[in-house]
C-alpha cells in the first residue's frame, strides 16, 4: 500500500519494477487507514513531509498489525527522524529522490523478513501442536488439564486453546475425549477381560457414569451394548 502525495514522480517506474510480483495500491492517508483496517496488506510505503509527518500513522499501523513492514520515504530526512521512525517500528528509511532499484531491494528485504518470521512462527506453533498431540496420546489415561498440558508444551493456555482449535478444527477437550473413547473401543473389542468400570478408569475417566454418558454421546451407543454387539458378530473359532 502506497501513501505518497508526490507519487507521480516515480509511480510508473515502481509499477514497472514490481508489477509482476506485487499489487501496488495507492491511497491517501485517510483512505489508506480505512483500507488497512479492512483488508490484508503485506507492506506499506509512507511519504514523510514537514506538513504531513508520518509518525502518527506509522504508530497506528504498527499497533494494529505489528508484523506488517512499513517503509518511510522522505525528501526531508534527518538523523532525528530516522531514529524516531525506527523506534516506532519502521522497516526501512529511504531518502528522496528514490532509487527504484534500492526501493525494490528494500521491499524484497522487508517482505523476506516478514514471511521468514511468519514461517518461523508457524513452524514453532506446529511443533508445539504436534508435541501437544503426542503428549495427549501418551497420557490420556491421566487426569489431564489444559493448564498442565500448556505448561508442558511451553504455551499459554489461551494461545494453546485457540491454536489447537484453529489447527485441528476441534477443542482440546474434544480431542482428548476422542482419544479416550477410541482407546475404550479398542479395549471393548477384547475378550471381556476388563469390566466397563475398569475400562473407564484406564481411559482417564473419573467415574463410570461420566464415561458411559460421553461414550453414548460420541458413538450413539452404550459401552455395554457395543461390547455385546462385538461379541455377537465375532467369528466363531
Amino acid at each position: 500500500m502506497l501513501i505518497d502525495f508526490h507519487v507521480a514522480e516515480y509511480y510508473q517506474s515502481l509499477i514497472a519494477s514490481v508489477t509482476n510480483e506485487y499489487l501496488v495500491i495507492e491511497r491517501s492517508k485517510q483512505k489508506a487507514c480505512e483500507f488497512f483496517f479492512h483488508n490484508h496488506v503485506d507492506l506499506v510505503l509512507i511519504e514523510h513531509t514537514p506538513d504531513d509527518p508520518c509518525t502518527d500513522l506509522l504508530q497506528v499501523l504498527k499497533f494494529v498489525s505489528p508484523s506488517v513492514p512499513v517503509i518511510i520515504m522522505t525528501a526531508y530526512g534527518s538523523e532525528e527522524l530516522a531514529v524516531t521512525v525506527f523506534r516506532y517500528g519502521a522497516s526501512d528509511y529511504l531518502k528522496k529522490p528514490l532509487n527504484i532499484a534500492e526501493l525494490r531491494q528494500s521491499i524484497e528485504s522487508a517482505l523476506g523478513r516478514k514471511y521468514g518470521w511468519e514461517r518461523e512462527m508457524l513452524n514453532q506453533t506446529m511443533d508445539r501442536i504436534n508435541k501437544t498431540i503426542r503428549y495427549i496420546n501418551g497420557n490420556y489415561c491421566l487426569p489431564l488439564r489444559l493448564t498442565h498440558v500448556a505448561r508442558e508444551v511451553g504455551m499459554s493456555v489461551s494461545c494453546l486453546e485457540r491454536t489447537f482449535k484453529k489447527t485441528l478444527g476441534v477443542t482440546f477437550s474434544t480431542y482428548l475425549n476422542k482419544v479416550r473413547i477410541a482407546r475404550a473401543i479398542q479395549m471393548l473389542e477384547g475378550r471381556g477381560e476388563f469390566s466397563i468400570n475398569e475400562i473407564a478408569f484406564a481411559c482417564g475417566f473419573s467415574n463410570q457414569n461420566h464415561f458411559t454418558r460421553l461414550f453414548k454421546k460420541m458413538t450413539k451407543t452404550r459401552p455395554r451394548d457395543l461390547r455385546r454387539a462385538l461379541i455377537e458378530n465375532r467369528p466363531s473359532a
